[in-house]
């Protein structure tokens, strides 16, 4: 089946929601840059139910791409994926970023894992004083757990298809869009959802299977 994107109907203004399949599994995706959109999701999917039970949340981020040297945007949208659920907030377009996002970044039960994420956690801290508090590199666990130094430096799609059985295409003309606008296109709601949730399946694959 492959990997296909539907938006789907909804009034709300602040939100647009989709429904991405990924061979086979529904990821619904929430987009948005309301800072009260993303607490009720945080509050919904990473605070509920109350438990001490280890979450493992797949982390991911995009910016927009600069072509000069010595100059980096700043990042542009976190995606954050747990089970069958993605958020993909557009921090650029944000008038404010949420205190309960803050304290889910730093909350001890909660790990959040991806391909090479203590950059990303750099990126976010330096650009929006957001600190990741507990990661998990995904290429540097595989390494580790499968006794396979090339993992180390594999990126997403090579780890997806070697440790999941499953093929991913990161086309090169999304990766290097526009992130920073205001209203993402299909294909850069479906590529970030993508990442975001296999950096979820990788984490909970390799800290807990």
């Amino acid at each position: 089946m492959g990997i296909c994107i539907e938006k789907l109907h909804n009034r709300k203004r602040s939100v647009s929601l989709y429904r991405v399949t990924i061979h086979r599994r529904v990821i619904t995706t929430m987009v948005t840059s309301c800072p009260k959109v993303v607490s009720s999701w945080i509050k919904c999917h990473l605070q509920a139910p109350c438990n001490l039970h280890k979450k493992v949340v797949g982390l991911d981020i995009e910016w927009r791409p600069s072509f000069r040297r010595g100059v980096q945007n700043p990042v542009a949208i976190l995606q954050l994926c747990i089970k069958h659920r993605c958020l993909i907030f557009q921090l650029y377009q944000a008038s404010s970023i949420p205190r309960s996002l803050y304290k889910a970044l730093c909350n001890p039960n909660i790990m959040f894992s991806g391909v090479k994420i203590s950059g990303d956690a750099k990126r976010l801290k330096e650009d929006y004083g957001l600190e990741v508090a507990h990661c998990t590199d995904v290429a540097a666990m595989a390494a580790e757990v499968f006794d396979h130094k090339e993992f180390k430096r594999a990126g997403l799609k090579t780890l997806v298809e070697n440790l999941i059985g499953e093929e991913i295409e990161k086309p090169k003309n999304v990766t290097l869009s526009n992130w920073e606008l205001k209203y993402l296109s299909s294909g850069q709601v479906q590529y970030a959802c993508v990442d975001a949730y296999y950096s979820y399946k990788l984490g909970k694959l390799l800290i807990f299977d």
